[in-house]
């Protein structure tokens, strides 16, 4: 299984504030990657799903269990082992996890999660694991 973690730093947010968002939800080691000119993303990546606890724990300490389970499967569908999810970086930063709109004029633009199973059985498994079934 392959999990990769990123979020664009845009010129006005303070790189360590969303490093410390990241950090809420997701426990990986992040590298800063010089995108452009003033443009740089915090890229995270990790195989052992163990990255997920901190936002395992928060869905469901936050009873998000059902609705993050119902919106992953849907996401999931067809995928071939494969998802994409975004998450509200200003949610993040104070330990929520919510999904983000698919605006991508927002002023802060989302974290993107990208889950790479072998199989869509896998992946279905690693969604029951991340919220509680």
């Amino acid at each position: 299984m392959r999990i990769r973690i990123e979020s664009e730093v845009r010129p006005t947010e303070d790189p360590q504030k969303v490093l410390k968002a990241l950090r809420k939800l997701f426990s990986t080691n992040f590298e800063l990657v010089e995108r452009g000119e003033g443009w740089a993303s915090w890229v995270g990546e990790c195989e052992d799903p163990s990255c997920l606890e901190p936002l395992r724990s928060a869905i469901h300490s936050k009873s998000l269990d059902f609705t993050f389970r119902s919106e992953l499967r849907k996401l999931a569908r067809g995928g071939g082992g494969r998802l994409v999810f975004r998450l509200n970086k200003q949610a993040a930063f104070v330990g929520v996890p919510s999904f983000a709109e698919e605006d991508v004029d927002s002023p802060m633009g989302p974290i993107i999660v990208e889950i790479e199973a072998d199989s869509q059985e896998e992946l279905y498994e690693l969604i029951n694991w991340l919220t509680g079934e």
